[in-house]
């Protein structure tokens, strides 16, 4: 892993290096999740910084490690370094950097219900990126300023604010703040008691889920969705919108390295909340029947006997459905919906099988130009061009080849071979195949050519774990792309 590399050999650079790489592996550590990592080398950096009176870096490790204690919920500390790092940016007169420093302090008062204090250093960050006309900065600070006026209940306001901010994220392609602010837009129809609005908002960001940068913001959103979809009864949907919340919550603390026993107390909280529902269920069942008996005191006790046998009916089938349900979730699971091959957990569990039994070749492969096609063409296109290139490849490959959608135009191979001219083989058999396949289709524009970029990274003693060879493999891929695209580069 080429992190890991630059930590083992970080002794051998220079002071000012050394800062470079360290600033560079703080953001890679956060970007994915790594935050105890991250607050490893944001610490050391820091200390090399303060050494060599370098304030902008400086101001960037304190920002990193105030995030990183924001995400792991230790707002005391959180605070104390974000507005170390707003006062170390401050002295390099560096707008941008200063700027996202305020954004950062005035998102941490919000989350700790201080909405006076973080409007000072929100206004502050908005007043810059307007002034630049940076979009992605000003859709982060008017979400937030937004959920400002949600929290004061100004919520005619925050209704204004969330559905400028839906088009501005969409727009600078931040799909974090579009999530977050229709998430936000569901939350104030809730509080204006427009339910219908807000489980249409609701679903919406529920079918984008894998658009989220991190497994916490999902788990915090399905937690919202179980409350919204409890209050409407739909019962089936809060136990989906639960179930998940707990698959995201524990890859969260697994990816910031906290304790078991913070697995083992959201299990215990979604039980309880499971065994709510089911209460909910019941009383329902006895309020109706006790509405209708309630004048025949004479049959009391006939009644108490229907009410248990309903109880013992009504757990069976509860029990019966979710025994279904969990097995329909499971095989949905690893299943992408459009082009009925695996899906990104479904061709990864496939892979680390295949590489389990011995040496092979793991690929990614994208479609080159793939969001022009969108645009120009349609989704509905665009849809059957993934369907087409999922046929080709289902076409082309044996038995002992495994592929499946990785993720929006993305594929993931799993090819039992390493000889370099054999994988070239079979991407060139592909591209004939996929290029038929297009042809074929009836709404295909004639004339349109559709190529792809293949990375191809072998398997090899110093490269035996699936997330390594992932990992090149989406190395491999952007060379290929960098290189002019429509090719593909092994390794």
């Amino acid at each position: 892993m080429l992190a890991t590399k630059l930590e083992d050999s970080l002794q051998q650079y220079p002071t000012k290096e050394k800062i470079i790489i360290l600033r560079a592996l703080a953001y890679y550590y956060t970007d994915t999740d790594a935050l105890k990592k991250t607050l490893n080398v944001a610490l050391e950096g820091l200390e090399l910084a303060l050494k060599d009176d370098d304030s902008a870096s400086q101001g960037y490790f304190f920002r990193k490690i105030a995030d990183a204690y924001n995400y792991l919920n230790e707002k005391d500390k959180a605070i104390y370094y974000a507005k170390k790092a707003v006062a170390a940016y401050e002295q390099t007169q560096d707008g941008l950097f200063t700027s996202k420093a305020y954004w950062s302090l005035g998102n941490i008062l919000l989350e700790i219900k201080k909405p006076k204090n973080a409007l000072i250093y929100l206004d502050k960050a908005l007043l810059y990126f307007k002034k630049v006309n940076m979009q992605k900065g000003l859709t982060f600070a008017q979400y937030s300023i937004a959920n400002i006026e949600y929290l004061q209940a100004n919520y005619d306001k925050a209704l204004t604010l969330a559905k400028e901010n839906i088009e501005l994220a969409r727009s600078a392609g931040v799909y974090d703040m579009q999530l977050a602010s229709l998430i936000l837009l569901a939350d104030i129809y809730i509080k204006l008691d427009s339910l219908d609005k807000a489980n249409e908002v609701n679903d919406e960001v529920f079918l984008k889920l894998d658009k989220f940068s991190r497994s916490i913001y999902k788990a915090e959103f399905l937690s919202k969705r179980y409350e919204l979809k409890r209050r409407l009864n739909y019962t089936d949907d809060a136990f989906e919108a639960i179930e998940q919340k707990l698959l995201y919550t524990n890859k969260h603390y697994e990816a910031t390295s906290e304790s078991n026993i913070k697995t083992l107390q959201v299990k215990f909280e979604v039980k309880e909340k499971e065994d709510k529902i089911q209460q909910l269920e019941y009383a329902k069942d006895i309020s109706e029947l006790q509405a209708k008996e309630e004048h025949q005191q004479k049959i009391i006790w006939r009644l108490s006997a229907a009410i248990a046998f309903i109880l013992v009916i009504v757990s069976l089938f509860l029990f019966s459905r979710q025994v279904r349900q969990r097995q329909k979730y499971y095989e949905i699971s690893l299943t992408d919906d459009l082009t009925n091959c695996p899906n990104r957990r479904g061709v990864k569990r496939e892979a680390e099988a295949k590489l389990g039994e011995g040496k092979m070749t793991i690929a990614i492969v994208d479609l080159d130009y793939f969001k022009q096609i969108n645009d120009q063409f349609g989704h509905d296109v665009g849809d059957m061009v993934l369907i087409a290139f999922a046929k080709a490849a289902k076409q082309i490959l044996c038995c002992d080849d495994k592929f499946g959608r990785y993720g929006g135009e993305e594929w993931l191979f799993a090819l039992n071979t390493i000889d370099e001219l054999a994988i070239r083989d079979i991407f060139n058999r592909l591209a004939i195949s996929f290029t038929e396949q297009c042809n074929s289709m009836k709404d295909f524009p004639k004339g349109a050519k559709i190529t792809f970029s293949v990375g191809a990274s072998v398997s090899s003693p110093l490269k035996n774990t699936l997330d390594i060879l992932i990992k090149h493999a989406d190395t491999l891929l952007y060379k290929a792309k960098e290189n002019g695209r429509n090719q593909v580069v092994i390794d």
